[in-house]
């Protein structure tokens, strides 16, 4: 097991490694807010180190994200919430995040 996460907290879309080993991903609910979180396991010896890098506060920048995150070449994250954003219809959002 490299993380356990607390009751409440669900950790249902896919990981994404970078070239350095790090691991980041999503939770779909849990972290400060509720909303979800993303977050970051570093390779450190034979130990994992947990990092919360956003927590998602279920207003303009959305909440509840799903379907995983996408890396790209600079280390930029991208990804989808499925809920809130700043439309009417609270529809979710697509977001970029740099670690």
């Amino acid at each position: 097991m490299l993380h356990s996460f607390e009751y409440g907290t669900y950790t249902d879309s896919p990981l994404v490694m970078d070239s350095l080993g790090n691991i980041f991903g999503t939770t779909s609910a849990g972290g400060t807010n509720g909303y979800g979180r993303i977050f970051e396991l570093r390779p450190s010896g034979r130990n994992w180190i947990y990092s919360e890098l956003y927590d998602f506060t279920g207003g303009k920048d959305g909440g509840t994200p799903l379907g995983g995150l996408v890396l790209d070449s600079t280390g930029n994250l991208y990804g989808t919430t499925a809920y809130y954003g700043s439309n009417s219809c609270s529809c979710g959002v697509v977001f970029e995040f740099t670690p």
